[in-house]
C-alpha cells in the first residue's frame, strides 16, 4: 500500500494520469488500426479530451518536476485533470447511451437522421476513403459495454482519482 500512495502524490499523479490517457488512447488506436474497426465521429471527439489530458498531465508534470516551485500549483493541475478526465465521462457516457438508444443522438451522424454528405465525400467513400461509421451502433461490445461505456468507466475512474490526489492531504 505504501508504494501506490508514494506513486499517488499531487506532483507525480499529472505525469501517471497522461500515461493512463495515453494507454486509452493508444487502446482506441489499436482497435481502429490493428483490428479494424473505424471510429465515429463522437468517437474521434473523445480521442480529442484524452490528447487534453495528456498534454496538460505531460506539461503540469515535467514542470513540477524540473521548476520545485511550480508544486504548489500541484492541486490545481490534478483538479484541471479531474475537470478534463469527468468531461470525458460524461461525453462518453452521452455517446454510449446513443449507441444503446437510450436518446437520440445527433442527426449529423445517426441512422435516424436526414443524410447531409456531399457528392464529392460520397465519391470518397466508394473509392476505399473508407466507411462512413455511424454514431448509433456499437461497433464492438465486451461483456454488453460498447467501447464509448468502457471509456466512460475508465474516466469516471481516473477523475475520482485525480480529485482525490489533489484534494488529499500529502
Amino acid at each position: 500500500m505504501n508504494i501506490i500512495a508514494s506513486l499517488l502524490t499531487a506532483q507525480r499523479w499529472p505525469l501517471l494520469a497522461a500515461l493512463a490517457s495515453a494507454l486509452i488512447l493508444g487502446g482506441a488506436y489499436f482497435f481502429q488500426y490493428v483490428l479494424g474497426y473505424d471510429p465515429c465521429a463522437l468517437c474521434y471527439d473523445q480521442r480529442h479530451i484524452h490528447k487534453a489530458a495528456i498534454g496538460v498531465g505531460l506539461i503540469g508534470g515535467l514542470a513540477m518536476m524540473f521548476v520545485p516551485a511550480l508544486r504548489a500549483y500541484a492541486i490545481w493541475v490534478c483538479l484541471a485533470l479531474a475537470a478534463i478526465f469527468l468531461y470525458s465521462a460524461g461525453f462518453a457516457f452521452w455517446h454510449a447511451g446513443i449507441e444503446y438508444d437510450w436518446w437520440d443522438g445527433p442527426a449529423s451522424c445517426t441512422a435516424a437522421g436526414p443524410v447531409n454528405i456531399s457528392t464529392d465525400d460520397l465519391l470518397a467513400v466508394l473509392d476505399g476513403g473508407g466507411p462512413v461509421v455511424l454514431c448509433d451502433a456499437a461497433a464492438w461490445t465486451f461483456l454488453g459495454i460498447s467501447m464509448a461505456g468502457y471509456n466512460a468507466l475508465m474516466s469516471a475512474g481516473l477523475a475520482g482519482i485525480s480529485a482525490y490526489v489533489g484534494m488529499a492531504k500529502r
